[in-house]
């Protein structure tokens, strides 16, 4: 479900991979269906190389970092993840992508598919696929 809904509210064109290791979440009759259903295409990280997927481990081990604790209820624990997704992504700066938060490296990213590149940024970070 939560794959569904990051790619609904980021609308990525069609042939997109997203690269994930072999853990159960990841095998899963659903993640699959929901995957392909969003025209994403699965790569699956070799076995035992974690650092085949270390952009994930770095955000799975900040993610725990932030909302990690013991929580009273659901409810708390969910806030805690919000609150962790919307630093990491808006308020957090990342050094790969030219020192920009990814919310501006998406906006940035945008604006160069329009052909209309910031003078004072540029993208550094990542590869675009074809």
């Amino acid at each position: 479900m939560a794959v569904n809904n990051a790619v609904a509210a980021a609308r990525p064109p069609p042939g997109r991979a997203l690269r994930v290791d072999n853990g159960s979440q990841y095998a899963g009759r659903g993640f699959r269906q929901s995957a392909s259903a969003l025209g994403i295409t699965l790569e699956y990280t070799c076995v035992n190389t974690p650092e085949q997927n270390g952009h994930a481990r770095s955000f799975h081990k900040t993610l725990k970092k932030s909302a990690s604790g013991p929580s009273a209820n659901p409810d708390e624990a969910r806030e805690a993840v919000q609150d962790a997704f919307w630093d990491y992504n808006c308020d957090r700066i990342h050094s790969a992508p030219g020192h920009v938060t990814p919310s501006e490296f998406s906006g940035l990213w945008q604006q160069c598919e329009a052909g209309a590149v910031p003078g004072d940024k540029r993208i550094t970070g990542g590869e675009k696929r074809a």
